[in-house]
C-alpha cells in the first residue's frame, strides 16, 4: 500500500505491508489487487449500502484513532504534531456537519464524499492545510475572546460545583 509521508514523497506503510501479506499470500491475490477490490467495496458500500454512515465514521475515528496511539508510542513528535492536528479539523468538521444536517441529507453519495474528504484529510496532508489556512488564523485571531469565554464558563462551572457540595453538606 502506497501512502503519502512527512516528506512528502510516496512511500511502503509497514503496518498495511504487515497485514496484507498474509492475505496475499493465503489467496494468491496481488496486494495492489487486494487494495482495489476493497477500496471498490468501500466505495460501492459507502455509496448505495445500508449503514454507509457507520462505515464512513469507523474510517474516519477509529482508523486514526488506532494511529494516534502508535504516533503517541513513538519518541518523535511530528507524527504526535499530525494527528493532533486531524482531531482539530475533525472536532470542527464534526461540529460544521451536526448542524448541517438536514442539507446534507439530501446530498446523494454524501457518505462516500465525507469517507474521500477524511481520506484525504489522514493520508494527503488535508488536515495540514485546513488547519494553516483557515482554524488556525480564526483561533489566533480571537484567542482572548475564546479565552474570556471559557474562563467565564470555567468560573461559573466552579460555582456550580461549590453549590452542589454545600447543598451535600445541608
Amino acid at each position: 500500500a502506497v501512502v503519502s509521508t512527512q516528506s512528502g514523497h510516496y512511500g511502503r506503510d509497514p503496518f498495511m505491508d504487515d497485514a496484507l501479506t498474509p492475505i496475499s499470500q493465503k489467496t494468491n491475490v496481488s496486494k495492489v489487487n487486494l487494495v482495489v477490490g476493497v477500496g471498490i467495496f468501500t466505495a460501492v458500500w459507502l455509496a448505495i449500502g445500508y449503514g454507509s454512515p457507520f462505515l464512513c465514521d469507523f474510517i474516519g475515528f477509529v482508523f486514526p484513532a488506532y494511529l494516534s496511539f502508535k504516533a503517541v508510542e513513538t519518541p518523535d513528535t511530528r507524527d504526535d504534531t499530525q494527528w493532533l492536528t486531524y482531531w482539530i479539523v475533525y472536532s470542527y468538521f464534526g461540529i460544521l456537519e451536526f448542524f448541517s444536517d438536514y442539507l446534507l441529507f439530501w446530498i446523494p453519495f454524501y457518505s462516500l464524499i465525507k469517507c474521500c474528504f477524511l481520506v484525504w484529510l489522514v493520508h494527503y496532508q488535508g488536515a495540514s492545510l485546513i488547519y494553516s489556512s483557515f482554524i488556525r488564523p480564526f483561533l489566533v485571531q480571537n484567542e482572548s475572546k475564546i479565552d474570556s469565554v471559557v474562563d467565564k464558563i470555567d468560573d461559573a462551572a466552579d460555582k456550580l460545583d461549590d453549590f452542589v457540595e454545600r447543598s451535600k453538606d445541608d
